[in-house]
C-alpha cells in the first residue's frame, strides 16, 4: 500500500509538472502512467516507490518554475543524490527490466536529449535544461545503485513528453516572420495616405470588396457613423475589382476607399485595411463583408465588449444566433471546423469563419496574417495563440444580397480551409510557443498579449 501510494503521488507530480511546461494534457497523463503503474500493477517494493517519488520531486521542484540554469543544475544534482540515498536505504530490489524494455524506452530519452541539444524549435527555449534534468535523474539513480530498475526509467516517458513539446513548440515557425506588406500594399498605402485629410475615427469598419458593385452600396448605407458612443469610419478595400466597385463606394459619400491594383484575396485586403486603420489613428477595428450577409444590428454586440475592455477580440457566431444559409454541406462544415479548431487550441468554439468581428487595433499588429484567402481561421487561431481575450456572441448570417461566393465550391472551400487551419496551428506553435504558453514561464497575474485572462465564453 505504501509503495502504491508513493508511485501514485509521483505520477500526479509528473502530470502536473508536465502540464506546467505546456505539454498537451492528454500526453502529460499518458507520460505519467508508467510511474503510477509501478505501484498499482508492478507490485514493487518500498525502495522502488521511494526512488520514483524522489525522482518525481526532483524534476518537479526543478521544473515548477524556470530558475537560472546554474540553480537548475544544482537543485537537480542535489535532489537526484537524495533519490539515490532513499533508493539504497530502502534495501528492496527493484523490478528489473529486460533488454527489450530498455530499447522501447530509449526513444523517449532521445526526444528529451534532442530538445536539450536545441534541435527542432527547442533552440533558445528554457525547456532544454529541464529536459536534460529529466533524463539525467533516472540515469543518476541507475548508476548510483549499480542496477537497472523500472523506478528510474519509468521517468523517461515524461522526459520524452517534455522533449517532444520542446521540439515542436519551442518557438513559432519561420513563416510567422514573413513581411506583412508587399509591393501592392506599399502602392495602395502611399496613394491612400497622400489623399487622407484627417486622422481616422476611433472605430473603423473595414470592408474587403472584390467585384461587389451591386451589393456594396446597400451595405455601406446601413453602416452607422457612430457606434458604442464613438465616431466611426467606413474603410472599403477594393481588391483589384474590374466592375467599378471603388467608384460606387465613393459615390455613397460615406466610405473611404483604398484601391489595390491586383486581386490577391480577401485575407490580403483585410490585412491592408487593418494596417491603414491602426496607422491612421483607429483604436478599434470591425470587419464585415461586402455581400450583405451580416446583420448591422449585431455590430454593437461584437464591438461593446472590446470597448468595455472585457475582450480583445470578439467574433459573431451563427450557431449561437441565426443562420439563413440552407446549404447543408456548409452547415455541417461549420460544426466540423469548430470541433477541429477547438481540439487544436484547447478552447470551446462554435464558429471559426464568421466575418463580423471586432478587435483592438493593436491586436492586428501582433498576429501574423499570411493567408490571401480563408483568413478568418488564421486570424482567430493567431489571436488565441498570442493569449488575447476572445469572446463569441450570438449573431445572424443572412443569405447573400448580391453576387456569388469567390471561395469556390464546398469541396474546394473545405479542403483549403482545413489546410489554413492546420498550417496556422503548426506555424504558431501548436497552438502557442512553450515560452509564451507554459505556466512555469509565465509571470503570475497576466497573459502575454492580452493583458488579462483568456476567455472564450459566449455572451447571452
Amino acid at each position: 500500500m505504501v509503495a502504491a501510494a508513493g508511485c501514485l503521488a509521483a505520477a500526479i507530480i509528473t502530470a502536473l509538472t508536465l502540464v506546467r511546461w505546456a505539454v498537451w494534457r492528454w500526453l502529460a497523463v499518458l507520460a505519467a502512467l508508467p510511474v503510477g503503474w509501478l505501484g498499482v500493477v508492478g507490485q514493487v517494493g518500498a525502495g522502488s516507490a521511494a526512488a520514483a517519488l524522489a525522482a518525481g520531486l526532483a524534476v518537479a521542484l526543478v521544473a515548477w518554475r524556470a530558475p537560472a540554469p546554474t540553480a537548475a543544475w544544482a537543485a537537480g544534482a542535489a535532489l537526484a543524490l537524495a533519490g539515490v540515498v532513499a533508493y539504497r536505504a530502502a534495501g528492496d530490489d527493484p523490478w528489473r527490466l529486460d533488454t527489450g524494455a530498455w530499447v522501447g524506452l530509449l526513444p523517449c530519452a532521445a526526444l528529451a536529449l534532442g530538445a536539450a541539444a536545441g534541435l527542432g524549435r527547442a533552440a533558445g527555449s528554457a525547456v532544454r535544461v529541464v529536459c536534460l534534468v529529466a533524463v539525467m535523474v533516472p540515469v543518476v539513480l541507475l548508476v548510483g545503485c549499480e542496477r537497472d530498475g523500472v523506478a528510474a526509467v519509468a521517468w523517461w516517458p515524461a522526459a520524452g513528453a517534455l522533449g517532444l513539446t520542446g521540439l515542436l513548440r519551442g518557438r513559432r515557425g519561420a513563416a510567422a516572420q514573413r513581411p506583412q506588406l508587399d509591393d501592392v500594399d506599399h502602392r495602395a498605402l502611399e496613394t491612400f495616405s497622400a489623399g487622407l485629410q484627417r486622422p481616422l475615427h476611433p472605430v473603423v469598419v473595414v470592408v474587403a470588396a472584390y467585384n461587389e458593385a451591386d451589393g456594396l452600396p446597400a451595405v455601406v448605407e446601413r453602416l452607422p457613423d457612430r457606434e458604442c458612443g464613438l465616431p466611426a469610419d467606413i474603410l472599403v478595400v477594393d481588391d483589384g475589382s474590374t466592375d467599378g466597385t471603388a467608384a460606387v463606394a465613393r459615390a455613397t459619400g460615406r466610405a473611404l476607399v483604398v484601391e489595390c491594383d491586383t486581386n490577391r484575396g480577401q485575407g490580403a485586403a483585410l490585412r491592408l485595411g487593418y494596417r491603414i486603420a491602426r496607422d491612421h489613428g483607429a483604436s478599434y477595428i470591425v470587419t464585415t463583408d461586402a455581400d450583405g450577409q451580416y446583420d448591422v444590428a449585431d455590430l454593437p454586440a461584437v464591438l461593446k465588449p472590446v470597448v468595455d475592455d472585457r475582450a480583445d477580440f470578439v467574433t459573431g457566431s451563427r450557431r449561437l444566433g441565426v443562420q439563413e444559409n440552407r446549404d447543408a454541406v456548409r452547415h455541417v462544415g461549420t460544426y466540423v471546423f469548430a470541433w477541429l479548431v477547438s481540439a487544436l487550441v484547447g478552447r470551446s468554439l462554435t464558429d471559426t469563419s464568421f466575418g463580423l468581428r471586432a478587435m483592438r487595433a493593436d491586436v492586428t499588429a501582433a498576429v501574423t496574417l499570411n493567408q490571401p484567402q480563408y483568413q478568418s481561421s488564421e486570424l482567430l487561431i493567431g489571436v488565441l495563440s498570442h493569449g488575447f481575450r476572445v469572446l463569441e456572441v450570438p449573431a445572424t448570417m443572412h443569405a447573400r444580397s448580391a453576387g456569388g461566393s469567390k471561395k469556390g465550391g464546398n469541396l474546394t472551400y473545405g479542403s483549403r480551409y482545413a489546410r489554413v487551419v492546420l498550417t496556422t496551428w503548426w506555424r504558431e506553435g501548436c497552438p502557442a510557443p512553450l515560452a509564451e504558453s507554459a505556466p512555469a514561464l509565465r509571470p503570475s497575474g497576466g497573459v502575454e498579449g492580452g493583458g488579462g485572462p483568456d476567455a472564450t465564453d459566449a455572451l447571452a
